[in-house]
């Protein structure tokens, strides 16, 4: 897919530009889509928005990938997706890979995101390409009797919950270098008690406070596991790890490559690498450039605060145009919320209540663990059944929506609709 979902641009909208369409990408530029008020592009190197809240589930359930890798073409009625990427952000422009000239916008979103690899994202452009590197892995999964996870983050924990409730009887062992799984002292004593009794339960062994040196996989460095039998010694307690499977949960990068080579990397702060911005989510000292998600340096990362923070900018934008009065300053969310899936049976989690209230099993398999809110964004990209598949017709018409918003000749719409082919990811690049 190349750009998908447009009409034309005739009375010369406001443009907004939208790079990456994760979480809060997609949900800001169906938010502004939907007012008509403007015509608005979001760019993404892939045809298909990945719901990676899922991914692991993928890990371990046959056909779930093709469930969560969900094409971009009917997201936006009135604006358009292309697929490009992203080499170089302006002040008033975005460069992007094979093409000459710049692309203008009058608004921009900068929701790049964060890169981890895979089964926690998956760099690949096509889509069935990604969905086949999770049914292989569900087959090496299958076949594996002792599985190494290193790191005790969410995704660590997730994925050893998956397949012990999948495959139970399989030799599962987290190490985590923190004195707690996660973060210590981010939520309640009684919520860590609460998870470390239920990974006892599907006989997950976790060690803590200790680390093994982290292996690499020489042939696909965007692949985060390692195959075949290899004997582990943690760092501190000298402890004597067997796997067959090994995966490395660790490594999050935030994706700010087309940041740094342009002149908002001023406005990266040199701790994090993040976007720095004011109460009104804008990047410091520009009104009309906007940073949400993981690559704003605001509060936690995660799905339900990117959405938060996309709905509020798509607000405010919206009054920016009409030149009404600011809303609010975006309100930072003070009481933390966590649901943490251990495979489809249920899992723990923290509601974002003063007290910091806890709910067990049943209560997270009702919210989250059952779906994994699946069905949730396949209605918010407007694949409602799961036989679904990509529309491949219509794009002829949208030659003319092309050529009159980014004021491009035919043969230039036409190579925009086909899709602009990405560099070959490189270790470390970023995945938007």
């Amino acid at each position: 897919m190349g750009v998908s979902g447009s009409q034309d641009n005739i009375h010369k909208k406001p443009v907004v530009l939208i790079i990456g369409g994760g979480y809060a990408g997609i949900q800001c530029a169906k938010l502004l889509d939907k007012t008509d008020q403007f015509f608005v592009i979001l760019i993404d190197r892939k045809s298909y928005f990945l719901h990676n809240v899922a991914a692991l589930r993928a890990t371990v359930e046959e056909n779930y990938a093709q469930k969560i890798i969900i094409p971009y073409d009917r997201l936006l009625t009135n604006g358009c997706v292309i697929q490009a990427e992203v080499t170089s952000i302006l002040t008033d422009s975005i460069q992007i890979h094979g093409y000459h000239d710049p692309i203008h916008f009058n608004y921009l979103v900068i929701a790049t995101g964060s890169s981890y690899a895979f089964p926690g994202k998956v760099a690949e452009v096509d889509s069935s390409k990604a969905i086949s590197f999770y049914n292989n892995l569900q087959e090496k999964i299958k076949k594996a009797q002792q599985i190494l996870i290193i790191g005790g983050g969410p995704v660590g924990i997730e994925l050893a919950g998956e397949i012990a409730t999948d495959f139970p009887g399989k030799d599962i062992t987290i190490v985590h270098n923190q004195p707690t799984l996660l973060q210590p002292k981010q939520f309640q004593d009684k919520f860590y008690a609460r998870l470390h009794e239920n990974l006892s339960k599907l006989h997950i062994t976790v060690i803590l406070n200790d680390r093994i040196q982290i292996p690499t996989n020489q042939d696909n460095p965007n692949m985060n596991y390692i195959e075949g039998r290899k004997t582990y010694v943690t760092d501190k307690n000298q402890s004597s790890i067997t796997a067959d499977l090994t995966f490395v949960c660790v490594g999050a990068r935030v994706n700010n490559k087309s940041i740094s080579n342009g002149p908002l990397q001023s406005k990266l702060n040199p701790q994090t690498g993040r976007l720095i911005v004011n109460n009104y989510l804008q990047v410091d000292g520009y009104e009309k450039i906007f940073a949400i998600g993981d690559i704003s340096d605001k509060e936690a990362k995660f799905a339900y605060i990117a959405a938060d923070q996309a709905n509020y900018v798509a607000k405010l934008i919206a009054l920016i145009e009409k030149q009404k009065p600011y809303p609010k300053p975006y309100q930072i969310h003070t009481h933390p919320l966590i649901l943490l899936t251990l495979g489809r049976n249920g899992g723990v989690g923290q509601l974002p209540t003063s007290s910091g209230t806890l709910i067990g099993n049943i209560a997270v398999k009702y919210f989250k663990s059952k779906d994994v809110f699946t069905s949730r964004y396949r209605s918010a990209l407007n694949y409602q059944s799961e036989s679904d598949t990509e529309t491949k017709t219509g794009y002829l018409h949208k030659l003319d929506s092309i050529q009159s918003i980014l004021s491009v000749t035919e043969n230039d719409a036409r190579d925009l609709l086909a899709g602009l082919s990405g560099r070959e990811l490189a270790a470390g690049q970023d995945f938007i």
